[in-house]
Formats: C-alpha cells, sequence, structure tokens
C-alpha cells in the first residue's frame, strides 16, 4: 500500500504522459516521488479508461497513471499534443472530450493505493 500527504491546492489527476515532456516522463518512478519542486504519485494502470466515483472518466494511454500539482502543466506541450486546459479538464483541442481532471483540494489530503482501490482525498478509483 502507498500513502502520501499532500497540500491543499490544484492537482492534476490522470494520465500522466498527457502533460509531462519525455524528460519529465522518463525520470518518474512508480510510487511517491518528486519531480523538481512537484509530489507527485504514480503507477502502473494498464486499461483504456477509468472512472472515479464521481463519474469522470479517464482516457489511460500509457501505464503512467497519478496525480501532481497543477502548476506543472505547460500549455504549448499540450497545444502540441492537441490538447486544451478547459474548466478544470486536459480535454481534447477540437472535440472538447475531457480526458483528465484538475481538482482543487481546500484542503491537505491522503493518496493512498490498496490492491482494489485509489483514493485521491474522497476520489476513489476501483480497480
Amino acid at each position: 500500500m502507498i500513502n502520501a500527504k499532500f497540500k491543499a491546492g490544484k492537482y492534476y489527476i490522470g494520465d500522466l504522459a498527457k502533460i509531462l515532456d519525455y524528460a519529465n516522463l522518463t525520470n518518474l518512478k512508480y510510487g511517491f516521488g518528486f519531480l523538481d519542486e512537484f509530489t507527485y504519485v504514480n503507477f502502473e494502470l494498464e486499461c483504456d479508461e477509468i472512472a472515479d466515483s464521481d463519474g469522470f472518466i479517464y482516457s489511460v494511454d500509457s501505464a503512467n497513471f497519478g496525480i501532481i500539482d497543477a502548476k506543472i502543466i505547460d500549455d504549448e506541450l499540450l497545444s502540441s499534443r492537441i490538447l486544451t486546459l478547459r474548466h478544470g479538464f486536459i480535454a481534447n483541442k477540437f472535440s472538447s472530450h475531457p480526458l483528465a481532471r484538475i481538482v482543487d483540494f481546500k484542503d491537505e489530503f491522503k493518496v493512498s493505493i490498496c490492491d482494489n482501490e485509489i483514493k485521491f482525498g474522497n476520489i476513489i478509483l476501483n480497480l
């Protein structure tokens, strides 16, 4: 089981390959870690999509699914991948289909991963 505490703030939840360049993506390790000043949790998720307890469906293209501070998102990188940040979601630039989400956690929260579920504060994903 992985447990990590995160400070309040806006966080990206989804496929980390959508928002990170190749250099940063290759520096990720599975589990809890730091990418420059950004705390993250990264784990291997091998499926095309997964739904959370809020009903949001995440698109998963790589095996790097997790959470990281939303400040790391680079609009130019998103644009080069035909993605955009729109209304709290990372979406396809043309169809506006949401692929991942930005969540504003008002208080400190815990991320935990066990055999059959992942919790990002009060957001739960069943594996």
